[in-house]
């Protein structure tokens, strides 16, 4: 009998419905069956987008949902909570093999009436969710999550899992200034093993391809936006101006000023 893909499954969940369902694996957990489009692997809605539109509204975003994750995976249990935009979401790690595997991430609900920022995207959120209706989602989706690591285990993908769910975690991460001992950390494993499996699988070690998607970044901006190339630094992750000249030069063989002139013409 062939199972609905996580992917089909929370699509369906979330049709014609303002509440969003994002899920994060974790260590050398999953399959084809479990992969996940950028919706469904994030928090994407509005106001989510809005808040991280900055570099700082996105390092508050990213150092608040890695709190959550934490502490789903540290005690290993559900929990509701308010983001630190005052946004409700239900926090759910899926336990498998007496391991957490993953954490559905169960947001977009306001509970009472929007308040400061939030008033401007009322009409994208979804009101007052009872707790009953967000575990009842929450454990369909951890059922089915076991259901697939359990029938698909041996369905391989383009990477392994671990690998897959790294390079899932640092497109969630690209404008922060997150560091590979954290990432082995979040992951438990050991950092040089995580290296070492990353660079076979993808040919780059895991800050060269967090510093790749990041210029990748850079060069879109560049070649679609106006904005200051200090501003372009920032907002692809890096910190120093003259760090990330020194490494677009290197990526794309000429400077960001001389990139924008060459489009340009």
């Amino acid at each position: 009998m062939e199972h609905t893909g996580l992917n089909d499954l929370l699509t369906c969940l979330t049709f014609d419905s303002k509440i969003h369902i994002a899920v994060v694996f974790l260590r050398n957990s999953g399959n084809i069956k479990t992969e996940l489009s950028d919706i469904f692997s994030c928090h994407s809605k509005p106001f989510c987008a809005h808040m991280k539109k900055t570099p700082e509204g996105y390092e508050k975003c990213f150092v608040c949902r890695n709190e959550a994750l934490n502490q789903a995976v540290s005690e290993r249990k559900p929990f509701g909570r308010f983001c630190i935009n005052g946004v409700y979401e239900y926090c759910h790690p899926v336990i498998y093999e007496n391991e957490v595997v993953a954490v559905i991430f169960l947001g977009n609900i306001i509970k009472g009436k929007c308040e400061g920022e939030t008033e401007a995207f009322s009409g994208t959120f979804i009101f007052d969710v009872p707790d009953e209706i967000t575990e009842k989602i929450a454990y369909t989706v951890d059922n089915h999550i076991k259901l697939l690591l359990s029938e698909y285990a041996k369905v391989g993908t383009s990477y392994s899992p671990l690998v897959r769910n790294i390079i899932n975690f640092i497109e969630e991460s690209l404008y922060s200034d997150v560091s590979v001992n954290e990432i082995a950390s979040l992951f438990n494993y050991n950092e040089k093993y995580i290296g070492k499996l990353f660079k076979s699988q993808t040919g780059f070690t895991v800050k060269e391809y967090l510093n790749k998607r990041r210029l990748d970044n850079a060069e879109k901006l560049l070649r679609n936006t106006k904005i200051p190339i200090t501003e372009i630094s920032s907002k692809s992750g890096f910190n120093n101006v003259t760090y990330f000249n020194r490494l677009f030069k290197k990526h794309f063989n000429l400077s960001p000023k001389d990139y924008r002139k060459a489009i340009k013409k």
